[in-house]
């Protein structure tokens, strides 16, 4: 089919979709204005209801009001009492509901006013009663102006329920147009998407016919893909031959790596005891320039010694024994234990949820815990009170353990070289070290067939995200 009629049809269908959308978004939104129409009048039946209710409330009050006039019973006078907190709530509540209408609203006030003046003149009576003025008291209850505030107050409700009234049919009938539209509108989307699919339909035949002749196409590039996956499994055999070459040379590394800096110890100390013995046998006969050179030197083998040594431990890891079940708060426990001085110094504070047991090598992940502790206590801001975080997230296969604190923090351009062999960020006046522990974590993780990961704001803090295999096998010499 020519690439013309592909666009035609492809054109077709998408407009057909775009026109089917916005039916759908229309009726959506007429549907919503159905249901806001509905609210509105459920709202406006509801505040009738209340203006009789309010109406009532009033007409209680005013009954409870003679009833006490009549018998002057203390209990009848807390029934008024009552029925007047009633209806005074009733018109509160009145007032929060008819909100939307300004007529409705300055009826409300009106009647909140007369009921005021009424309220007023009940409580004169009250009080005429107790005082001892009876007389002037019934000669209140037939007054006229208590007729007249009576008439106002009746008016008004009458008032009001016609406005309110008048505001429930004017919603009723938007309602009632509201639904018929949405009925309309709702018969002529299924029609619509009636004949939609029926054009698409009728449009996708060429289609279908023109992706049928090409399957005989299709079925010969499978053969070809195969080919190629064929191809790709003897790579990866391959690749897998020359992974374990790697692997042998990496224990050959290992080796090498050990017995060198194991070599290396020997002529450290020869020089280091030749020092001693020169300084000790001509120190009266050097100058003080002379002296701060034999310093350097010896600082210089002391670091070298300790660059040996840490090579040593980096070579061993994995060798330390055989995998086994290793519970973390118990190895967090002995950490806490070890750096228990330093933690007393800094007025540290280590919060840890209850961390997982898995199975592993138990110095290394000491080792791991210990390294990622230390720092987190070596570099502090000054004056602020070391608080480390550490938290678990288990996962089908693995674990997260993520360590939080709130030190110096790490600059961005040095986050992906921390855990390089020898690197150090700070000199070593500043903080001790020789830049090999972040790398021990690293090797140990990885060990571990997990992943270690750092984020960090210089001055805020850093989190170390630590990933474990739940279950680790022996794969590793």
């Amino acid at each position: 089919m020519p690439k013309k009629s592909y666009r035609k049809i492809l054109r077709s269908i998408y407009i057909n979709l775009l026109t089917l959308l916005g039916i759908i978004l229309l009726l959506a939104v007429i549907i919503i204005l159905s249901f806001n129409s509905q609210e509105f009048v459920v709202h406006t039946s509801n505040v009738r209801m209340q203006i009789l209710e309010t109406d009532a409330a009033i007409h209680d009050a005013e009954s409870k009001n003679k009833t006490y006039l009549l018998t002057e019973d203390s209990e009848h006078k807390e029934r008024y009492n009552a029925a007047v907190l009633l209806a005074d709530k009733k018109l509160e509540r009145l007032s929060s509901n008819a909100l939307e209408s300004a007529e409705q609203n300055q009826n409300i006030r009106q009647l909140d006013s007369l009921f005021s003046l009424k309220k007023a003149e009940m409580n004169k009576m009250v009080d005429l009663i107790e005082t001892g003025g009876e007389q002037e008291a019934v000669k209140m209850v037939t007054s006229s102006t208590r007729l007249t505030l009576k008439s106002e107050i009746s008016m008004l409700i009458d008032s009001m329920l016609r406005v309110n009234d008048s505001l429930l049919n004017e919603r009723s009938d938007n309602f009632k147009v509201l639904y018929i539209i949405t009925i309309l509108l709702l018969l002529f989307g299924i029609a619509f998407m009636i004949y939609g699919l029926t054009r698409v339909k009728t449009q996708l035949i060429p289609i279908y016919e023109a992706l049928n002749n090409s399957n005989e196409i299709l079925n010969a590039e499978i053969e070809k893909r195969n080919i190629e996956i064929k191809l790709k499994e003897n790579q990866m055999a391959i690749n897998e031959g020359l992974i374990n070459q790697l692997r042998e040379k990496n224990k050959e590394l290992n080796q090498f790596a050990y017995i060198a800096s194991h070599d290396l110890q020997e002529p450290l100390r020869t020089v280091d005891n030749f020092i001693t013995i020169f300084e000790e046998d001509y120190g009266k006969k050097l100058d003080e320039e002379a002296h701060t050179y034999f310093k350097f030197i010896k600082s210089a083998t002391t670091r070298m010694r300790d660059l040996i040594n840490g090579l040593l431990q980096y070579s061993r890891i994995g060798k330390s024994g055989d995998i086994e079940t290793v519970d973390l708060n118990e190895v967090l426990d002995e950490i806490k234990q070890d750096l228990s001085q330093r933690i007393s110094e800094t007025n540290a504070e280590i919060v840890s949820e209850v961390l997982p047991t898995l199975q592993g090598y138990r110095l290394e992940l000491k080792q791991l815990f210990y390294n990622l502790l230390g720092n987190s206590l070596k570099f502090v801001r000054e004056g602020v009170s070391p608080k480390i975080n550490v938290s678990v997230y288990e996962s089908k296969n693995n674990y997260q353990i993520t360590f939080t604190d709130n030190g110096i923090g790490i600059p961005a351009k040095y986050l992906t070289k921390i855990f390089d062999m020898f690197s150090r960020l700070h000199s070593e006046k500043n903080y001790s070290g020789q830049g090999i522990g972040l790398a021990f974590c690293k090797k140990i993780t990885e060990l571990h067939e997990g992943i270690i990961s750092v984020d960090s704001e210089e001055g805020v803090g850093t989190t170390f995200i630590v990933i474990l295999k739940k279950n680790l096998e022996k794969t590793h010499e």
